[in-house]
This record gives structure tokens, C-alpha cells and sequence, in this order.
């Protein structure tokens, strides 16, 4: 126990304080290695506990009923939602968080849904019967634990479902097919209720199935990935219940007015709609030169007149229309107007009503569940939000980077109680090509924000989705470090506001983010006052070498292929880790144990090297986490660590050199 502590205990005895008024040490749990962390106690402004956040997975397909994914026990479970308003009822349980779920599309008898195993993102099909929800029976798995779900959708009239399955590379054995460490992905039937009836359909040996989809017609569509080239395949049903063909049907033999539809830039730099004739291949591009991203489409699962439901993403904003592709002529309208400025997601009409679900994340709230009335054009909510929130608010920055390149990022200053020129927290999103929105901002921000009084910075780097095709590849390849001089510039623009201190600027990020975290604090450490890296790459090569064989082809685009000599000598030159040494300010690492998508290894060496300089690092491991921390034990820990890392660097408190 702390001196600190000691004296508070005996004057909440002596004056009669509620003792648990008092500060109190904060401790990892568990499954958490907490290296070079030393025990703080828990600030009287402690980070704030989220409000309850919820996802939209499905409708019932005959009750007006919704299958949603919120916290319980710790983690993401499934729920129903048996109304607006009601109380979720779980439906799932266990220390593994759940992934997505659909309801049997006929008459909901069961439901099949997806989990991983401590985060390792091996996701396996579980099926759930309607009748032992209640009861409280165990699920009945589906598929073997040894490889990895990828997509599942469900064949219209009792055909059962169909799944891409990917080989893990702790399976992969050298002598077998296709040789240790490459990718394989498959095709498979499944009747959910028989689980031993799985037969397989297609295969690609050293390349990746994505994009699966089922038409109206029962046709399954997927797009074959295989030496950076794609091609389209598609499969039919011969008529037989649960009897899918092993091969691709014919032209001849398929319904030439089934289609299916999807999202593509092939003729604009933003993404537009595209229909896909299943017969021909043709793809038809639709409601091009909007100027926005075409983000998410909900088609109606049955021909009855119901248009299409279309989510745009514009300047950050999602905005919900309607378009009937019946009537070409008449331009997409927009619909639930009413929605505070947010995030759309999940959208899904209901399989016989006329009625839009979907979930919602605005400033006031991380995650609300919605639906939409195409009879009346009414909104509903079902789950509450909070009443009488009071969120920060949101600006736009701008500035130019080197190039002349306009870049611009979200800005949320503090509160008008504090004075003078303030800290500032720099949080770079991952991806690369993900986007900072408008939403909700989370809880160890707000802190930030509200309690010590920083400016927070969300950047939208070169690379970023959302500003078009042209801008999402302006970091590909030898153009990576472009990207960290948009940062840079960054940080030239903080030199000259008022209402800023250039001397105390911290550099956050995750995934991606977390590469460019580490690369700020090779480049510009004289500019920072430390930065913190959550499930980082630190060395191009062993990333790329390492990450699982069914997202390295993808990444391969991205960063680079490590196997060209010269393009292994440029990673090798950019890598944070190559340049470990010019990492002068204190460094926070943060990694899961189980991450499939950046191994562990690449947190491990970075932290072995700095440290070797003699730079403070903390490093907060985690047993039964992966590319991120979704259980709340850990996620407690990992916010109140970092806020005690951030309140240290602006006092001015020395971190000690862990050896």
C-alpha cells in the first residue's frame, strides 16, 4: 500500500470519510500482463462507464421481433428484442463474444450465429432452436473449431445455408496441399439442422472466397480473389430440397431476371450501386457521379413492391434514402430525416412488414436500435438513449500537408473553463482505410475532453475511406510515409493556434493507427510528449510474413509485397522498428495475445527495442484478447491506464526507463 493511501485510510477513519470516497489502486485482472506499469490509484475523475451500446443482427421472420448484440457478463451477446422499448432478453451466453446471427428466413424454428474464442477471430456457426432459447439450452456447433467462418447466408425455401470456411495457419501442415502457410478458402452447403450434412462446393488453394451473396432466386454469388486478380462465380440450386450443384450452372440454366445487387467504384471514384445479373455476369452501374459513398444497401427479401434502402456516407454523415429501380427515372429520396447526425448501420427490411431496422451512433449515444416505418414514415426507437446527455461537440479541422493535399480531421475541444493554450490527443483511426466520424465520442476521449482539458484530434489521413477512391490509394505501397507527413503537417498547424500547446501533443492509434502512432514517435519524437500504440505493426516484413495467409494477399496490396528485394528494402527502411532508437519520449503498447490480424510478436519487439534506448515504455498485455479489447474487466483497466498515462506526461512527471 501506498504512503499516499495509508494517510487517506487513517484520516477516513479519524474524520469518518466514506472510505469509498477515497482513491484506490487500480490492478490488472487477471489475464492481463501489466509490464513496467506501475500501481496508480484510481483518480476521483475516473473514466466514465459507457452507456449501454446495441447492434442490429435481424428480424424474426414472421414476429416483429429483433435479434440485437449487447454487453452481458462482460462481452458482445446475442439478444432479442421482443418490442420497442422492451427489455433485451439474452439469448446467448459464456465468455466469448458473439459475431453476427440470422434467424431460419421461413419461420424462425432456429437461429444460426457465429463466436470466436478469446478474440482470435476463428469464428465458428452455432445453432440455437427457437423453443430452447427459453430453456436455456446449449447451442449445437455447426462447424469445426480448427478454421474460420468467413460469411454465411441462408438459401431461400428451407435450402439450408451456405458458409465460407478459411484455413487457419496453425493448421496448415507442410506436405499437405498447397503447403504450410497459404491460403485456402472453401465453399460449403449446410443443413443447420444436420450437421454432419456438410458438403463441400468449390475451392481456391492460395487464394480467398469473399463477397458471398444469395439471390432471390437461390442463387449464390462470390467473388474469387487469387494473385491480386478477381472473377466472379456463381452457383445454382438443381431443384432438390438441400440439394445444391457442386459446380457453376450455365447461363441457359438460370433465371435471366435474377439478380443480385452490391456496391462497386468501377465507374466513379466514389462507390455507387450495381446490379449483377446472375445469368450473364452483366453488372449494370446505377445512380453514379453522387458524389458520396454508396456505404450499405438493405434489399427487400421478398418481391413485393418494397424499394431498395440505400445508406450514403456524406462528409462523415450517414443519410438513409430510398430508390426504386423500377422507376429508374425517379432519383433516390430521403426518409427518416429525424435521426440525430450520426452513423447508420445494418440496415434490414423485415421479411413481411413494411418496416426498415437498423442501429444508430450519434454524439448522444454509442449505439441505439431503430426502426422505420415505410407505411406511415415513422421512427422508432427500441432501445433508450440517455436522457438529458450533454455530448461534446464536434468541429471540422483543415489543413494542408506537404504536397498541397487537403486534409482535414474531427476536432473536439474542451470545455470553456479551461484556459490558455491546451494539451492536445492526436487519435489515429486504423484500416488504413477506415474513416474518423461523427459519433460517439468514447469514454477515455470524453475524459480526456472533460477532465484534463485536451483538445482531441481525429485525423482522416491520405488513405482514409470515404473521400473517394483517388484519396483512399494515396498511401499505397512507396507512398506509405505520405501519410505520417499528413501528421506532421498536423502538427505545423498546432504551432500556430492559440488555443493549443505544441509542447504537449500525444499520438494514439490503433491497428494501422497504431503503426502510424509508432512512426510519429520516430519522426517527429522531439514534437510529442509521448504516444500510445494499441495492436500496432512495427515491422512491415514480420507483419506481412506472419499475419494469417487469408488477409495477405489483401495486405500485400496495401503495404507492399515483402518478397520483391526492393520493395523488402523500403518496408524494411520505413519500419517503426528500424527506426526504434529515435523513439526519445515514453511509449504505452498495447496488445492482444490471441491478434490474428497483427501477431504479438510485432508489440513484443518494438517494446524490446525502445527500451534497449532507455526510453520509458508501458506494456499492457492480454491473454484472452485479440485485435482488440472487448471484455469489460480489461477495458476498465486499459481506459484508467491510459488516462494515467496521458495525466503523467502532461505533468510532467517522469516515467521510469523499465530495463
Amino acid at each position: 500500500m501506498s504512503y499516499r493511501r495509508w494517510v487517506g485510510l487513517l484520516l477516513a477513519g479519524l474524520l469518518g470519510w466514506p472510505a469509498a470516497t477515497l482513491a484506490e489502486p487500480v490492478r490488472p485482472g487477471p489475464q492481463l500482463l501489466a509490464d513496467g506499469i506501475p500501481l496508480f490509484e484510481r483518480s476521483p475523475h475516473a473514466v466514465r462507464k459507457e452507456p449501454p451500446a446495441y447492434r442490429f443482427v435481424d428480424w424474426h421472420p414472421s414476429r416483429r421481433e429483433m435479434l440485437v448484440l449487447g454487453r452481458a457478463g462482460g462481452v458482445t451477446q446475442l439478444q432479442r428484442l421482443s418490442a420497442p422499448g422492451a427489455s433485451p432478453q439474452p439469448l446467448t451466453r459464456g465468455s466469448d463474444a458473439v459475431n453476427a446471427a440470422q434467424w431460419e428466413p421461413e419461420s424462425g424454428r432456429y437461429l444460426v450465429f457465429s463466436r470466436d474464442h478469446k478474440g482470435d477471430e476463428a469464428y465458428r456457426l452455432f445453432r440455437l432452436a427457437d423453443g430452447e432459447v427459453e430453456a436455456g439450452a446449449p447451442s449445437v456447433a455447426l462447424t469445426p473449431a480448427s478454421e474460420r467462418v468467413n460469411a454465411f447466408e441462408f438459401l431461400p425455401a428451407g435450402q439450408g445455408l451456405v458458409y465460407l470456411l478459411e484455413r487457419l495457419d496453425r493448421q496448415a501442415q507442410p506436405g499437405l496441399e498447397g503447403g504450410a502457410r497459404q491460403a485456402r478458402s472453401r465453399l460449403f452447403w449446410l443443413d443447420p439442422q444436420r450437421p454432419e450434412s456438410a458438403l463441400q462446393l468449390a475451392e481456391v488453394v492460395g487464394g480467398r472466397f469473399t463477397g458471398l451473396r444469395v439471390s432471390a432466386g437461390g442463387a449464390i454469388v462470390l467473388t474469387e480473389t487469387r494473385a491480386g486478380k478477381s472473377q466472379q462465380l456463381r452457383f445454382g440450386l438443381d431443384g432438390k430440397p438441400g440439394r445444391p450443384l457442386g459446380a457453376a450452372q450455365k447461363a441457359e440454366e438460370l433465371d435471366d431476371e435474377d439478380w443480385v445487387w452490391a456496391r462497386a467504384s468501377s465507374q466513379d471514384d466514389f462507390r455507387h450501386l450495381q446490379r449483377i445479373d446472375v445469368a450473364s455476369g452483366e453488372r449494370l452501374p446505377l445512380l453514379v457521379g453522387r458524389g458520396a459513398d454508396l456505404e450499405a444497401l438493405a434489399v427487400p427479401p421478398r418481391a413485393d413492391g418494397r424499394p431498395l434502402a440505400l445508406v450514403s456516407n456524406e462528409a462523415g454523415l450517414s443519410v438513409l434514402r430510398l430508390y426504386d429501380p423500377a422507376k429508374a427515372e425517379k432519383a433516390p429520396w430521403r426518409v427518416a430525416e429525424d435521426l440525430p447526425a450520426g452513423v447508420l448501420r445494418s440496415p434490414r427490411w423485415h421479411p413481411r412488414r413494411a418496416e426498415l431496422g437498423f442501429d444508430h451512433v450519434s454524439a448522444q449515444s454509442p449505439g441505439r436500435i431503430y426502426s422505420w416505418s415505410l407505411a406511415d414514415d415513422s421512427l422508432q426507437a427500441w432501445t433508450p438513449g440517455e436522457e438529458g446527455e450533454t455530448a461534446p461537440a464536434f468541429g471540422l479541422l483543415r489543413w494542408k500537408s506537404f504536397d498541397g493535399l487537403d486534409i482535414s480531421g474531427l476536432h473536439t475541444p474542451p470545455p470553456a473553463r479551461f484556459k490558455g493554450r491546451r494539451p492536445v490527443y492526436i487519435q489515429i483511426h486504423g484500416g488504413p482505410s477506415s474513416q474518423a466520424r461523427p459519433g460517439y465520442l468514447s469514454a477515455t476521449l470524453r475524459q480526456l475532453v472533460e477532465q484534463q482539458g485536451m483538445h482531441v484530434i481525429q485525423p482522416n489521413v491520405r488513405g482514409s475511406d470515404g473521400f473517394g477512391k483517388r484519396f483512399l490509394n494515396l498511401d499505397n505501397g512507396i507512398r506509405r510515409e505520405d501519410a505520417v507527413r499528413d501528421i506532421s503537417a498536423l502538427l505545423d498547424l498546432i504551432a500556430t493556434r492559440e488555443d493549443m500547446d505544441a509542447s504537449r501533443v500525444i499520438v494514439a492509434g490503433g491497428s494501422y493507427g497504431g503503426y502510424m502512432a509508432l512512426a510519429v514517435a520516430t519522426q517527429e519524437s522531439a514534437r510529442i510528449a509521448g504516444a500510445i500504440c494499441r495492436v500496432g505493426i512495427a515491422n512491415f516484413i514480420s507483419f506481412l510474413e506472419q499475419t494469417e495467409s487469408y488477409r495477405r494477399d489483401n495486405r500485400r496490396a496495401e503495404y507492399g509485397d515483402e518478397r520483391d528485394p526492393e520493395m523488402r528494402d523500403f518496408l524494411r527502411r520505413i519500419s517503426p522498428l528500424a527506426r526504434a532508437a529515435e523513439v526519445k519520449k515514453p511509449l504505452f503498447v498495447v496488445h492482444g495475445r490471441n491478434d490474428p490480424r497483427v501477431p504479438h510478436a510485432e508489440a513484443q519487439q518494438m517494446v524490446t527495442a525502445v527500451r534497449r534506448n532507455g526510453t520509458p515504455v508501458w506494456f499492457l498485455s492480454a491473454e484472452n484478447e485479440g485485435h482488440s479489447f472487448v471484455r469489460s474487466d480489461n477495458r476498465d483497466y486499459l481506459a484508467q491506464a491510459t488516462a494515467e498515462f496521458v495525466r503523467r506526461l502532461l505533468a510532467g512527471e517522469a516515467l521510469r526507463a523499465t530495463p
